[in-house]
């Protein structure tokens, strides 16, 4: 968009030199303009630039300063400095473009990794507090707050076209792939039956972790037979989900798995999202709209066959 079309300078609720001082603490955001080339004799002597550092203009007159400040307006940054006029103007030049945020740019990927559960903990928080909300919302308690509000108000919906991309009829798991830790991780489970994200051991050498990255803790995880599988620990890792960079944190789990890792309760619940298995598509609300990750059915059909071949452990 030119800049021209953005708010004038003039609309602003701070004077010149309380903007200038904004700018300098913005620190290397900001690039400020040479001293000005203009001959002497094109130049007011009695007229002080505070941007340009210079004498020759008047710091409202300032055209440098107007698109620097309209620059960094389209940046998302100093808003909260214009008049209600000038924010009601942006607004208008800027409908329907997102303006809370701008989605977090894709991490790097060093490497591609092709390759059931309760704990002391649920969704983040212990036994006796799970037991205590669970007494708070028989009594009809007020609950806690959650720690992290969802985004956006968009309504999150599957339709019947997005459904036409699906191999059908079929009963596969929702199986997607992500970036974690700087690496794109495939044959990651949905699953919104267990309470604690699970990252299998030989996914977790194959991204390259330290040994000291790697928290010490120990949580039994539960199966269906009642069977009971220690953890070797827990590690916290970024996860990237379109423009999304949550941490997460993981159960460490060394046993054979056709999957790498397990998305659980958890990563679910913090993102807001809505995971489908008829569609095979998971979908989240972010900032700048909902957006939706695919399923990939080619590896999910894998990790069943595997599975029911016997080489890994289900539990």
């Amino acid at each position: 968009m030119a800049v021209s079309t953005w708010p004038d300078i003039s609309h602003l609720s701070v004077s010149r030199p309380e903007l200038i001082n904004v700018l300098r603490q913005m620190g290397q955001q900001v690039k400020w303009p040479q001293m000005m080339k203009a001959p002497d004799s094109f130049r007011n002597p009695s007229f002080w630039c505070d941007f340009h550092r210079d004498l020759g203009h008047k710091i409202e007159d300032c055209v440098a300063l107007k698109i620097k400040f309209n620059e960094l307006l389209w940046k998302g940054h100093l808003r909260e400095f214009l008049s209600e006029k000038a924010k009601s103007h942006l607004r208008k030049e800027t409908m329907g473009k997102p303006t809370e945020a701008a989605p977090v740019s894709p991490p790097r990927q060093d490497r591609v990794i092709h390759v059931i559960s309760g704990s002391l903990e649920i969704s983040g928080i212990s036994h006796s507090a799970a037991k205590k909300s669970t007494w708070n919302a028989k009594h009809d308690l007020e609950a806690a707050k959650p720690k992290r509000l969802l985004l956006g108000a968009d309504e999150i919906s599957f339709t019947a076209k997005e459904q036409e991309k699906v191999l059908t009829p079929h009963h596969d798991a929702l199986v997607i792939s992500l970036t974690v830790a700087n690496c794109l991780v495939k044959r990651i489970l949905v699953d919104n039956g267990s309470s604690g994200n699970i990252i299998f051991q030989a996914a977790y050498k194959d991204l390259g972790l330290k040994e000291g990255a790697l928290t010490r803790r120990i949580n039994p995880l539960i199966g269906f037979s009642w069977e009971v599988k220690q953890t070797a620990g827990e590690v916290t890792l970024p996860v990237y989900a379109e423009g999304v960079n949550m941490s997460t944190k993981f159960l460490v789990v060394d046993c054979d798995s056709s999957y790498n890792m397990i998305l659980e309760w958890p990563w679910i619940h913090g993102m807001g999202a809505v995971p489908l298995t008829l569609h095979q598509m998971v979908k989240f609300p972010t900032p700048w709209g909902i957006k939706a990750i695919r399923g990939d059915q080619e590896y999910s059909r894998s990790c069943y066959q595997t599975t029911l071949k016997g080489k890994t452990m289900v539990f």
